[in-house]
């Protein structure tokens, strides 16, 4: 975590204050405080306060995944340099829209199939995304049920999905099922021993309600 120079929209300046790592628990939340080295100018107003999908051990260059954004907030040009100033940390958006989606499954028990629509808006241009609906909810996130095709984005970032999944015992759970949209094509989001990789987080989520 670290604020820079800038904004969210316009995220091209080196941090200025770095700040030790912070660490989700368990459900994704994170319930902790961290004090920055000395800062002799106080809290830089008009920046940007940027929370990395990466921890810094393992941050590379602005142009690689590591250095991913996945919460910023921007920290207005009038802050009192002493503080306190309390901002609200969001996803930051991509081609001018936050990552956002609808996802629809219907099921056909005479077939025993189940068929998904998906759109989205706000992915990064030309990206591809593993798909898969899961066990268990957006905040406690469990193993694969059913693996879909990638998610194609085009160049503004839109994409959608239609699939059918065959053998499907039963239809959706009235809760208990989600739909997990990964930051990255399924051949990314797992290393050679079957470990999940940087690009193995969500991008969208979406639990299954009937």
């Amino acid at each position: 975590m670290h604020i820079h120079p800038g904004s969210c929209a316009d995220q091209t300046q080196p941090p200025s204050v770095p700040f030790p790592d912070i660490t989700a628990d368990t459900t994704g939340a994170v319930r902790q405080s961290v004090v920055s080295e000395p800062v002799p100018g106080g809290i830089p107003g008009g920046s940007y306060l940027n929370i990395h999908l990466a921890p810094s051990a393992q941050l590379g260059a602005s142009t690689d995944v590591s250095f991913t954004p996945i919460g910023c907030a921007d920290i207005p040009a009038g802050t009192s340099a002493a503080g306190p100033v309390t901002v609200k940390v969001a996803a930051p958006q991509k081609n001018g829209a936050a990552p956002a989606g609808t996802v629809k499954l219907a099921y056909d028990g005479a077939q025993h199939s189940l068929q998904v629509v998906l759109n989205a808006s706000g992915l990064p241009a030309g990206s591809a995304h593993a798909v898969h609906i899961h066990s268990g909810s957006c905040a406690a996130q469990g193993a694969v049920l059913y693996p879909l095709p990638d998610l194609q984005a085009n160049d503004a970032g839109d994409a959608s999905l239609t699939a059918t999944v065959d053998n499907v015992a039963t239809a959706p759970p009235a809760t208990g099922w989600y739909v997990n949209v990964h930051m990255g094509a399924m051949s990314q989001i797992l290393d050679a021993a079957g470990n999940p990789t940087l690009l193995f987080a969500p991008i969208l989520c979406a639990d299954v309600t009937s």
